[in-house]
């Protein structure tokens, strides 16, 4: 099968999350699949159409762009005149953070004709967001926002903190939230301003933040597991859907108006009676990552895909707090804390159930099911093609590059007219050439 995966990033430093899941493709697609990535961030080159493809994926941090209308048309702008134009056997579409902004993304979809979205939804909710008179969709498939990364657990075993005693029995790292996600997304830094506050909570070594300049990237937030016996959290997802925006604009300017306004008074003002009008629950690529650094979880009680279960997994933290010190107690227990740690890496991560290998699989399977894959051999300007595709990949200059020269190279490139020509190949192999010391300056 040949894989074409579009993704946009415009930063090097990303979250260990993202690149896992979106090099996944490549590390797990198995024997015989070939598969290319380009970054729509420098736009799409033209001949891209040129090529045939079984499959093409629009990943997550592509449609990530919805969140702002504006970004979403300029980025629809550059890149669907190429996009309808590619020659793909089915075409699917990876989303997250589905709470909002559906509207525009149904009319993408519908406009691309693609065939497969795959989705955190519960299959009870897939038509309340997508519904199928307005997106067009013939598949839908369920996965959860992220999954075990293999070359991440190895790289986990070999850290010499992974047995060694843990300074910090406490560690969290989330962001608030705004009111127009529903009140199950307050659940996820409200936590920590309870355990923060709680009597529990007394003599615990606590690194707990909210703070947006407290994350951690790369490696880092797995080092900073590591070093944590204990981490809060709760499903991932929201409980309101705004499908075009407007209750996300209505709170925004009420909260500017009114910036100590809790969320019921938000709620009142703007969206009296909608939340819990979406049911957007998920395990979340924390929980899993947890399990492999056998960090102890201490959560809000929930469903979380049927996969990690109260008092066999996790410490159980009831949703209006009433068992806040009770569960602290239990988290000061290194013992109890020990034993639910092994469970949920035996059944979360020992098990391979729950891998990108087989969350990879499993899209691959759906297609080869729905669309065979029928591209054929490449012919040899397709090769051409391919190999500049790869070359372009390697030199993405968010690999190597600040945010600001990245964004003068980009404009430079639209003005010499590179980016949706032909010559780009041309451009790239002597870019290679230079590197290499093999030709002028």
């Amino acid at each position: 099968m040949r894989l074409l995966v579009v993704h946009q990033l415009e930063s090097r430093l990303d979250r260990r999350t993202v690149s896992d899941h979106l090099y996944s493709f490549r590390r797990y697609a198995g024997e015989g699949s070939q598969v290319y990535y380009v970054n729509a961030f420098l736009g799409l080159p033209a001949w891209l159409a040129w090529v045939r493809f079984d499959l093409v994926v629009l990943h997550y941090t592509f449609m990530a762009e919805k969140w702002q209308r504006a970004r979403w048309q300029r980025q629809l702008e550059r890149t669907l005149p190429v996009l309808s134009r590619l020659q793909a056997g089915h075409l699917a579409v990876m989303c997250q953070d589905e709470y909002v902004h559906s509207d525009p993304v149904n009319d993408f979809l519908r406009e691309l004709g693609v065939g497969t979205m795959v989705t955190c939804l519960p299959e009870h909710e897939w038509e309340t967001v997508y519904p199928r008179a307005r997106s067009g969709l013939s598949h839908y498939l369920t996965q959860a926002p992220g999954y075990v990364d293999e070359l991440a657990c190895e790289w986990v075993a070999r850290q010499p903190t992974t047995r060694a005693p843990r300074p910090i029995d406490i560690g969290y790292r989330a962001r608030r939230l705004p009111y127009w996600l529903g009140r199950h997304a307050q659940l996820k830094w409200e936590i920590a301003d309870r355990i923060q506050r709680a009597e529990g909570a007394r003599g615990l070594t606590l690194d707990l933040s909210t703070d947006p300049g407290d994350v951690f990237l790369g490696d880092d937030w797995y080092r900073f597991l590591l070093r944590s016996r204990v981490m809060p959290g709760c499903e991932g997802g929201a409980s309101l859907h705004d499908p075009d925006g407007s209750i996300r604009a209505r709170v925004d300017e009420y909260v500017a108006a009114h910036p100590a306004a809790d969320f019921d008074e938000v709620e009142a003002a703007c969206f009296p009676g909608l939340d819990g009008n979406l049911e957007l629950f998920a395990i979340s690529p924390r929980h899993f990552e947890c399990a492999m650094t056998r960090t102890t979880q201490l959560l809000v009680e929930g469903d979380y895909n049927g996969i990690m279960r109260a008092d066999e997994h996790y410490i159980p933290v009831a949703k209006d707090w009433s068992n806040l010190d009770e569960a602290l107690a239990r988290a000061a227990d290194p013992d109890h804390c020990r034993e639910l740690a092994e469970r949920a890496h035996e059944d979360l991560v020992a098990s391979g159930r729950y891998t990108y290998r087989v969350s990879v699989r499993s899209l691959l399977d759906h297609v080869e099911r729905v669309a065979p894959p029928s591209a054929g051999r490449a012919t040899r300007r397709e090769r051409a093609l391919l190999r500049a595709l790869r070359l372009l990949e390697r030199l993405d200059p968010r690999l190597r590059r600040p945010r600001r020269s990245y964004e003068v190279l980009r404009s430079e490139l639209v003005s010499e007219g590179r980016l949706d020509t032909y010559a780009l190949a041309a451009w790239l192999h002597g870019r290679v050439q230079r590197l290499r010391g093999r030709g002028p300056e």
